[in-house]
């Protein structure tokens, strides 16, 4: 008997963790891991923000995690340079708010 085949030919055999998200990320079109990443960044403010009175801190918090994961996926080749360059510019504009946020207290 014969193993089933899967949607895609690309990645037929899966062995481990890497080899699921080839081919989760193969099958929703490379959209998988952007959509956990934008979740994560949403989970992680919210999670941040009930500590905090103000938004710059826990959103500065939460993206710089965010770029921090969105380059560990870039490294592995799940995400685009695009979408790593996206992550890096908000956190950066995260940080522009934490500044003019702080300077003006």
């Amino acid at each position: 008997m014969t193993a089933p085949q899967l949607i895609t030919n690309a990645t037929n055999n899966i062995t481990g963790m890497f080899t699921i998200f080839q081919y989760v990320q193969e099958v929703t079109d490379n959209w998988f891991i952007i959509t956990i990443l934008f979740a994560i960044l949403i989970i992680m403010f919210v999670v941040f923000r009930g500590a905090s009175y103000s938004n710059s801190k826990p959103f500065a918090a939460s993206c710089f995690f965010t770029m921090v994961l969105s380059i560990l996926f870039r490294v592995l080749g799940f995400i685009s340079n695009k979408w790593m360059y996206i992550f890096i510019t908000i956190t950066a504009l995260s940080a522009v708010w934490l500044h003019l946020e702080n300077s003006q207290n």
